[in-house]
């Protein structure tokens, strides 16, 4: 399940972004981009990271995704308690 949603992010680099996290309700647009996520056994990305310094977006641990679905550009990802959605293309997930 990590390396799928790793790779469903990493398809979409470069694109414009709507990324909620949930319970917090933490809403962000932008530009997705991967950050280097050496010392984390997991990867990390950002919305907008050389434009604002909002810094990480989303972190995924290798260990901690419980599981992964992608449905209409929206990846749904359960990591403990968070639940983290990243959809792409800009449209709203209709979440926030």
């Amino acid at each position: 399940m990590f390396d799928e949603a790793v790779a469903v992010l990493r398809s979409w680099l470069g694109a414009p972004v709507t990324v909620v996290l949930e319970p917090d309700g933490t809403v962000m647009h932008g530009t997705l981009s991967e950050l280097d996520a050496a010392g984390v056994d997991g990867a990390m990305f950002a919305v907008d990271a050389e434009e604002t310094a909002r810094g990480v977006a989303v972190t995924l641990f290798r260990d901690a995704v419980e599981s992964a679905a992608v449905e209409n550009d929206e990846l749904v990802v359960h990591q403990g308690r968070m639940i983290v959605r990243v959809t792409c293309g800009g449209r709203r997930s209709g979440r926030d």
